[in-house]
């Protein structure tokens, strides 16, 4: 059986229980990086140009630990990933990644360059074309795609309840396509904390437990109920954005619909968000947050950004300002009058 490998970083934790799917129903078998460590980290690093984000350096790190695993690497295009009105594209990295990888990496399997482009052809195109890769056509293939799409759209269910993505991909995959329920989501997860504090970032930022330092775990520990970007459903995403147009990064407009959603929640106590130093858009995005969603009314908001120099300590001491802030304020905002 072939084997093909799918790097355990960037868009993993959105789309793998697809990828995953799909290639198994076409007959490949399919391997995984190793989770992330600082030895994997450092191979990225090592590899990759000095001026680009963490993600992509890691990226590279996790391709290097299949090259001896694999008969196939498995690298998504990802040009445009939602249809509309305008023109929309993904991060510019993401859609060179096949082409940055073979250009800079030697003695690599071959690579099965997957493009994602919606608003110029049907994803079914691009199944089709991997399925002719392996010798498949016809109705196993027609079955492959679908049976992939039903458990995209399962394991967005559990993503939606607040099941971070490592779990729910174990819950999809290994329970026969999960049921949706998010189990395991919100204050059951956390213990019933007393502060309610919104993560804001990218999937794999957010949620690789080495490059973020385990932060969602952290906020856990110091009493927070923390909630993902990943809960917020596209049609909130949407109405938010309405009042500000004309951002044409898909993944970018996630975020800032997120973001303006969350800081003008009652319940939320604090928003976090989690931008990679050297991202363009992500620091442009920041910036909008920070100037034109945020207001006087909303929760307190801070900016934690990554690079592959940011140590657990300073990422922990943050944290701990971050929360022990929100608290003070509570405490000023609830204490009687003494008067």
């Amino acid at each position: 059986m072939v084997k093909v490998g799918i790097p355990r970083a960037l868009s993993y934790y959105r789309y793998f229980p697809f990828w995953k799917s799909l290639l198994e129903g076409l007959g490949a078998e399919v391997v995984v990086s190793r989770h992330t460590g600082k030895h994997l980290l450092e191979d990225g690093v090592r590899h990759c140009v000095d001026d680009i984000c963490v993600p992509v350096k890691l990226f590279y790190g996790h391709v290097l630990d299949l090259v001896d695993k694999v008969d196939y690497l498995f690298i998504s295009r990802l040009v445009s990933v939602e249809k509309g009105e305008g023109d929309t594209y993904t991060c510019p990295k993401l859609i060179g990644l096949p082409d940055m990888i073979k250009s800079s990496l030697s003695g690599l399997p071959p690579i099965i360059d997957f493009v994602v482009d919606v608003q110029n052809m049907p994803l079914k195109s691009s199944a089709k074309r991997l399925a002719g890769s392996f010798g498949v056509t016809g109705a196993r293939a027609k079955r492959a795609l679908g049976g992939a799409l039903e458990v995209e759209r399962l394991y967005q269910a559990e993503l939606l309840n607040g099941v971070p993505p490592e779990e729910a991909i174990e819950a999809v995959l290994s329970n026969g396509g999960g049921n949706g329920s998010g189990s395991r989501a919100g204050p059951e997860r956390t213990g019933g904390g007393d502060l309610n504090i919104a993560l804001v970032g990218h999937e794999y930022l957010v949620f690789d437990p080495f490059i973020s330092n385990n932060l969602p775990r952290k906020l856990e520990r110091l009493g927070a109920n923390v909630s993902f970007i990943t809960q917020v459903p596209s049609a909130v995403v949407e109405e938010e954005l309405a009042r500000y147009p004309g951002i044409s990064w898909s993944y970018e407009k996630e975020l800032l619909g997120a973001a303006s959603h969350f800081l003008s929640r009652d319940d939320i106590d604090g928003v976090m968000l989690v931008i990679g130093f050297a991202c363009g858009p992500d620091s442009i995005i920041s910036e909008i947050i920070t100037r034109e969603v945020r207001t006087e009314k909303s929760p307190p908001l801070m900016t934690l950004v990554l690079d592959e120099h940011t140590g657990e300590a300073g990422v922990a001491t943050r944290v701990e300002a971050f929360v022990d802030l929100i608290r003070r304020s509570r405490t000023r905002t609830t204490a009687p009058d003494p008067n």
